[in-house]
């Protein structure tokens, strides 16, 4: 699509009101994992592509706020560059800053209208734009559309984030509603507290009813308060000017008329029509003749209300059944976790698993037990193929197992398992440790984020809420110098100088005798949960 001046001077009146709108309430951003290089190439390499390596690559994210997402990618691979723009002057003037406190020197935050992007910025490997398209302008839509085709490199992949329906046609309901009782007030917390009075009015309303309504209108109430301590999401999502949700089969269609082609979605097990109950992919499958309508399809029935689709140039050839070579380049994780205290790896016997999000899955397949196995006692690393392999075989011969298939055989299984949700493959593995060590060390960005409050960014570039003031403290002072000792001295110090509060079987503790041995027990406690959460590179 070609934009004509009076489309371009439409769609730079609505930038102006965009713009004024995240100035008066930026929208602060973070880590998003599923927009990392190492995920997109990962999940490209699986395609059949042969995308860059994730060490070493060009990146553009359209929107970026301050920056929050891009500056964790650059701090993790310094020989890659990172680009990012947005309309805000003030959010751009924020992550500037913060990336210089840091000494980031791989990432440029530009502010700039993603209408300046021309083909002279160069390609980049990959694309990302997260939280954008639905909230813009059709013309700026098709800009990015545009930017995704004219800027990606040739086996580039680019991310789109947008609302869809029919999951949005509830929450659209939801804000003609809000929208319709915060009008004529113009304060952004003013409208925020108004949105929330009414939603909680309604669910209130429907007290003792189990109709279809009153269940959504009370689930909707939950889903505000959610975001109770982050009102920006409720003003950007619910009260903008521009929230414009579409079918995937749309989405696509547009994204084909700009050259590009349908790769995947960001959350690899959402999309596999695999793991639904057979005869459900079974009935769908027959409705479907090509992989958009058996997408869109799957939207149906899961009333998906929100997509991370992955784009790729129209033409590159594409294929689901990646080869060995290319399998035996990924490293494994997996936080699956067996029923059993001491799982039995021999063949046919069942054994029981559950993955990080609650998923059950149970197998006797022997090789399948302890490559979980063996991933659990190393989580949150991730194993090469080939050392995962060994120690896999390795537990198998201690269990006294006998031939239990080589590389093409675990290749197929982490081809399942990763499809299933149930294990993690990498190009780039995280690095974090799971044990803390005699200097426990944390990295400095996540150092910097606990003194500042309570989100820190972990290894597996994942955003965590840390809670607990003991564990933020002692986070932000892991910097690789402090023994056990040391870190139970310093929490002391601030306990017994009121600036931390510590309690113990309900009562504060500050200048008794067991603060001591209170607070070597609260170190060791919150070290382990730590390096659980990949807070910990050593």
């Amino acid at each position: 699509m070609y934009l004509d001046s009076d489309d371009i001077a439409q769609a730079r009146e609505a930038e102006r009101t965009v713009r004024e709108s995240y100035d008066r309430v930026p929208y602060p951003s973070s880590s998003q994992h599923r927009t990392h290089p190492d995920h997109l190439a990962t999940l490209a390499l699986l395609h059949g592509l042969e995308p860059a390596p994730p060490a070493r690559c060009r990146v553009l994210e359209l929107g970026c706020a301050d920056g929050g997402n891009l500056l964790p990618m650059a701090i993790e691979t310094p020989e890659s560059r990172f680009l990012g723009i947005d309309l805000s002057p003030r959010q751009i003037a924020s992550g500037q800053a913060f990336a210089a406190a840091l000494g980031v020197a791989n990432l440029e935050l530009r502010a700039a209208s993603i209408l300046d992007v021309e083909a002279s910025w160069g390609l980049f490997d990959y694309v990302i734009c997260h939280g954008v398209f639905s909230w813009v302008a059709p013309a700026i839509q098709e800009k990015i559309l545009a930017v995704c085709r004219q800027n990606l490199a040739p086996h580039g992949v680019a991310y789109v984030s947008y609302n869809t329906f029919p999951g949005w046609h509830l929450r659209r309901m939801v804000r003609d509603m809000v929208l319709y009782h915060t009008r004529g007030i113009d304060a952004p917390a003013e409208r925020t507290a108004r949105a929330m009075e009414l939603v909680r009015f309604l669910a209130e309303s429907t007290w003792g009813e189990e109709d279809a309504h009153a269940i959504f209108l009370r689930s909707l109430r939950e889903h505000f308060e959610e975001y109770r301590d982050r009102p920006s999401y409720l003003v950007h999502e619910y009260l903008e000017e521009t929230n414009a949700p579409l079918y995937f089969h749309e989405f696509a269609a547009r994204a084909a008329g700009h050259g590009l082609q349908y790769l995947s979605e960001a959350d690899p097990h959402l999309m596999e029509i695999g793991n639904l109950p057979a005869p459900v992919a079974e009935r769908l499958r027959s409705f479907a003749s090509e992989r958009i309508e058996l997408e869109q399809y799957l939207d149906f029935v899961l009333n998906r209300t929100f997509r991370r689709t992955l784009l790729c140039h129209a033409g590159v050839p594409l294929d689901r059944a990646a080869p060995l070579a290319s399998l035996r380049r990924l490293h494994a994780a997996s936080a699956a976790r067996s029923d059993s205290a001491a799982p039995d790896l021999r063949s046919g016997i069942g054994e029981s698993f559950r993955a990080e999000r609650g998923t059950a899955f149970s197998t006797s397949h022997a090789l399948a037990k302890a490559v979980l196995v063996v991933l659990a006692g190393v989580w949150p690393r991730a194993l090469a193929f080939g050392e995962l392999l060994a120690e896999a075989q390795g537990r198998l011969a201690a269990a006294g197992e006998g031939e239990t298939g080589g590389e093409e055989v675990l290749a197929d299984l982490l081809d399942s398992l990763y499809w299933s949700g149930i294990v993690e493959l990498h190009l780039l593995p995280p690095v974090c440790t799971e044990t803390a060590g005699v200097f426990p060390h944390a990295a400095p960005l996540a150092r910097r984020q606990a003194a500042a409050g309570v989100l820190v960014t972990s290894q597996r570039r994942k955003v965590l809420k840390l809670d607990d003031p003991v564990a933020r403290v002692l986070l932000a002072h892991l910097d690789g110098s402090r023994d056990r000792a040391a870190l139970v001295r310093l929490l002391e110090r601030d306990v017994r100088e009121g600036r931390l509060d510590v309690a113990f079987e309900g009562a504060p503790l500050r200048d008794s005798e067991r603060l001591p041995s209170v607070l070597a027990s609260l170190v060791e406690h919150h070290l382990r949960k730590l390096a659980e959460h990949a807070l910990l590179v050593g």
